[in-house]
């Protein structure tokens, strides 16, 4: 299970110190708030910037069929 916990820049040393020390958490890592971390999306991307792909024009009803599906 993948539990994601928002803390503070401030804190941020103390809340990674905290969590290490649990022995049940198997990994922690921080990831800036603006970071992409799914690779299915990274790789879309990645193959856009060098052109192995090209976007398929979509018309707003089928954008709204993704954003509600």
């Amino acid at each position: 299970m993948k539990i994601l916990v928002e803390v503070p820049d401030s804190k941020a040393n103390l809340a990674m110190e905290f969590f290490k020390n649990i022995t049940f958490i198997k990994k922690t890592l921080a990831v800036d708030k603006n970071e992409i971390t799914n690779p299915g999306i990274l790789s879309s991307i990645e193959a856009y910037e060098n052109k192995k792909i090209t976007p398929t024009p979509l018309s707003l009803k089928e954008l709204k069929k993704f954003i509600n599906a």
